[in-house]
């Protein structure tokens, strides 16, 4: 091989050897924001067991349970404020007519007052994350008594 070859496969091999620095680098600072992400999120949750280990303290010494009611529903306030930061909103049911891209049903009732598949009760809360259904609400609907088929 010539000089000229013996330089171009050199700097070929730190090109390459470069690239791979590069790529490791890459993919290590890609952990570190997903460690960091999760970090702070696993703090958050971390001080809403807090919260909750002092209410079950206050309760273990009888304290007022006005007081602690108090103290769980500020827990609840901040867990849905968390949820709200992290693009997480819940999907509102009740009262609304049945999607099923929203909702699952799990019963339903007779009630000739309201339109078929409206969301008479919502067992469960259904969210979202960035307008993506992560867990569908489980809902009860109507059904008119004219439109129910009976299977005897």
């Amino acid at each position: 091989m010539s000089n000229k070859e013996l330089d171009y496969e050199t700097k070929y091999k730190y090109l390459l050897a470069d690239y791979d620095n590069y790529r490791k680098r890459v993919e290590k600072e890609a952990e570190n924001r997903i460690m960091a992400e999760k970090a702070r999120l696993l703090l958050k949750i971390i001080n809403l067991r807090d919260d909750f280990e002092r209410a079950l303290t206050a309760l273990e010494k009888g304290k007022d349970t006005n007081a602690i009611m108090d103290g769980l529903k500020a827990i609840l306030k901040n867990i849905d404020n968390i949820l709200k930061e992290e693009g997480v909103d819940a999907i509102e049911a009740e009262g609304k007519k049945f999607d099923p891209n929203l909702h699952e049903v799990v019963s339903i009732i007779t009630n000739n007052k309201l339109p078929d598949y409206t969301i008479t009760n919502e067992l469960r809360k259904g969210y979202m994350l960035n307008n993506k259904v992560i867990r569908p609400s489980l809902v009860e609907v109507s059904r008119n008594e004219d439109n129910n088929i009976n299977i005897e």
